[in-house]
């Protein structure tokens, strides 16, 4: 990718990651952290208060205060005068139709037992038929003849039935407590009653205009009142049972309730009450010492430093420059220098296209969020200081450990290389360091992690590598958290291990996601070739490489051999040896869709060019090329790899036909061919491991051919091939320097050298 795209692309991501850092982290605690004491250490200077000021609650504190306040309101109620009006003209209503049907009763038994014929007793009965037909809609006809058999008992009834509503009848039971709740609907078998739980001894009732305070056992609910009442009967009618369910039942279809819970009311006057506490604990007055130089600082102590700065803030918040901008102008230089970086680093020529340059900006974000996700969650821990809190439950605990600083360097290590591994160490750990509290020590610790974590992972070629970067990283964890306890004289075996178990934790957790998700979906998003697929690729049980050896086994030794010659001289100038052997055996993959026309596949000394003109010969050769990227394509080879297939012969002429055509064309007196129908269409190499894998290539091809092979005829052919590539500008896109084909040079001769060694002849050879 050429730098002015690069340029573009890297401003474009280098915006987008700047707006995203100052979005999540535009807190502007984050500069007031950093004055902030550790609880429990040793105070690093005396706190004395420059102006009075006020000590909030904790947001527990507080909650719990308006919690207390809220529970000591008492439930309200009202006494509906309309409802008890009601009620009672429908019961009196029906004791009358009661009494009326008594009396009809005794007139028709008196007329039947006397010799006059009343002319009216028709008219009794039929009206007293009625009267029952009325009377058995609420109750049924054995409590009707019960109750129209006495007249005490129907006075009784309706006097006990008006000392119920005058006491009140609760359209809510009000349960001491669960056990209590269950007890009242196992007995009374109410599931659906209303209820609620009220463990105090009071309410509040509105009645006839006047607020009195009730005690609950007043409060009784429908069934209470009708078993109350029933009681009180029993004990006037002792022996007659008939009586005692007439009554029961009578209650029981009357017994609505003329009391009632405002429910919305009692929240309201609760809230009011929760609103009414104060949030402040106390206040501190203007030159009181908080805590003296040296002092431990105490929960109460670290409360008070934290209102001060708190109340500092406050007054800057009028001022037009405070923390936040600071905070922000920070982040942005950060964030700009490290996109500067890959401006200036010859790991650049990684990037082969803008989609693999967008995922450092992936990998950027994904490390922003993950740091905003663990920082917002630390501050709500450290805001609510519950109980079971791991900052303030337990002093020995630093949330810091938490903090997945080694994410994006682990990722970025095994995607690229190491330098680039290098550059998010650094970017993540001074971020983690200004999340902290802009605390120096901790970005050292934290950036010494990362750099232990990724050196087993510098030159990746086994997935057990991971498993050695998780130890190193959590010895290199194990030393950081000894120092930072030892700076802060907190150092105790308890405090070690616990910090040591969640720094561990976050080691294991983000090498294992990188390993496990993360490198493999940048792999499929991005396009990026890891090692690990590398390495995958090599499998000769691979179906390309298996076609290759099955189809032309000629060009499978060849590219075996094409494969070792490049692995070894690719180390000599710093290029991917791994990248190199991958590609060379894959590069004539092409060669399987007619492997008879190649020299290495022919058998029995049959040439099938003998009988071909040298167009088609060299159309059949140039072919092999297009045919092998296609294959690429079907069989899934990556990019990267597939380079070495479309690069590895450039745009170089095919001098064996060409010439060929030529002395045809002179023995003919025709048209001299022209040089593009005998050349590759290129592109040119565009990097250092194709251009390498060309030389080793042809190199390799012509050794084979060789009757000579001592050391000098060896040197001569290769500074004639390097020299012959160079001079036809097959390397000017590749950015290989004259130096390091010197090199290339030197490390082909002393390959081939020792493949060629004379052997010592043992007793019977000739």
């Amino acid at each position: 990718m050429k730098k002015k795209q690069m340029k573009f692309h890297l401003a474009i991501g280098w915006v987008l990651i700047v707006i995203a850092a100052l979005f999540l982290f535009h807190d502007k605690n984050i500069a007031i952290q950093a004055e902030l004491p550790y609880l429990g250490q040793a105070s690093p200077k005396a706190y004395i208060a420059p102006f009075n000021f006020d000590v909030p609650k904790t947001e527990q504190e507080l909650e719990i205060e308006r919690n207390r306040a809220a529970e000591k309101v008492n439930a309200i109620f009202e006494y509906r005068e309309s409802e008890t009006k009601r009620l009672s003209d429908d019961f009196r209503n029906f004791m009358q139709k009661l009494n009326q049907y008594s009396s009809l009763q005794h007139q028709i038994s008196a007329a039947s037992n006397s010799d006059n014929t009343d002319s009216t007793l028709q008219y009794k009965v039929a009206k007293a038929g009625k009267l029952h037909d009325s009377l058995k809609d609420k109750i049924s006809t054995t409590a009707i003849r019960y109750l129209s058999q006495s007249s005490k008992a129907r006075d009784s009834l309706l006097a006990e039935y008006d000392r119920m509503l005058e006491r009140g009848i609760s359209d809510t039971y009000l349960a001491p407590s669960e056990a209590a709740l269950q007890i009242y609907k196992n007995n009374f078998n109410k599931k659906n009653a209303k209820w609620i739980i009220y463990p105090h001894s009071n309410v509040i009732l509105f009645k006839e205009n006047e607020k009195l305070n009730i005690d609950v056992s007043n409060m009784q609910y429908i069934y209470q009142r009708a078993d109350e009442a029933l009681a009180i009967l029993q004990e006037k009618f002792p022996s007659e049972q008939g009586l005692h369910s007439a009554f029961y039942e009578t209650l029981c279809v009357f017994a609505f309730p003329n009391i009632f819970y405002l429910e919305k009311e009692t929240n309201a006057s609760r809230e009011e009450a929760r609103n009414k506490v104060s949030p402040i604990k106390g206040k501190i007055p203007r030159g009181m010492e908080i805590v003296a130089l040296g002092a431990p600082v105490t929960k109460d102590i670290l409360e008070k430093i934290e209102a001060l700065q708190n109340a500092l803030q406050s007054e800057e918040n009028s001022r037009t420059f405070t923390a936040l901008y600071g905070n922000a102008l920070l982040l942005t230089i950060i964030l700009t220098f490290f996109i500067l970086y890959f401006l200036n680093t010859p790991s650049r020529g990684i990037f082969k296209n803008p989609r693999q340059l967008w995922s450092l900006v992936f990998i950027v974000l994904l490390q922003l969020l993950s740091f905003w996700v663990v920082h917002r969650f630390s501050a709500a821990v450290s805001q609510l200081e519950l109980e079971i809190s791991i900052i303030h439950g337990n002093p020995n605990f630093e949330f810091m450990w938490l903090y997945p600083f080694t994410l994006a360097p682990v990722t970025a290590t095994v995607l690229y290389d190491r330098k680039i591994g290098l550059a998010f160490a650094a970017i993540s750990s001074l971020i983690f360091g200004i999340l902290i509290g802009f605390d120096l020590a901790a970005t050292i610790c934290a950036f010494a992690i990362t750099y232990a974590t990724t050196v087993p992972l510098a030159r990746m070629r086994y997935r057990v590598q991971f498993l050695w970067s998780i130890l190193t990283g959590i010895i290199a964890t194990a030393a950081a958290i000894s120092v930072m306890l030892l700076l802060r004289n907190r150092f105790s075996f308890e405090a070690f291990y616990q910090n040591l178990i969640a720094g561990s934790v976050n080691v294991v957790i983000c090498t294992a996601l990188a390993s496990v998700l993360l490198v493999h979906l940048m792999e499929r998003i991005f396009g990026i070739t890891t090692v690990l697929t590398l390495m995958e690729m090599s499998d000769f049980n691979r179906p390309a490489l298996k076609r290759i050896s099955e189809i032309a086994p000629g060009t499978f030794h060849h590219s075996i051999q094409v494969s070792n010659l490049a692995e070894k001289v690719a180390d000599c100038i710093g290029a991917n040896s791994l990248l190199v052997r991958v590609m060379a055996l894959y590069h004539d993959i092409g060669k399987t869709m007619r492997p008879e026309y190649f020299t290495e596949n022919q058998k029995q000394g049959v040439n099938p060019h003998n009988n071909l003109d040298p167009q088609q010969s060299a159309k059949i050769i140039v072919d092999h090329v297009e045919k092998g990227a296609t294959l690429a394509q079907e069989y899934n080879i990556p990019d990267l790899v597939a380079a070495g297939i479309r690069e590895h012969h450039g745009s170089s002429i095919i001098q064996f036909f060409y010439h060929k055509a030529q002395e045809l064309a002179q023995e003919k007196g025709i048209d001299a061919p022209k040089v593009e129908d005998f050349s590759y269409k290129g592109p040119k190499p565009q990097s250092k491991e194709t251009a390498i894998l060309m030389l080793a290539d042809i190199i390799e091809a012509t050794s084979r051919s060789m009757t000579d092979t001592s050391p000098e005829a060896l040197s001569a052919m290769i500074n004639k091939t390097i020299q012959g590539r160079y001079i036809e500008g097959q390397f000017n896109e590749s950015n290989l320097s004259i130096k390091e084909l010197s090199k290339l040079e030197k490390a082909f001769l002393n390959s081939l050298d020792g493949t060629y060694h004379t052997r010592v002849k043992y007793p019977g050879q000739k």
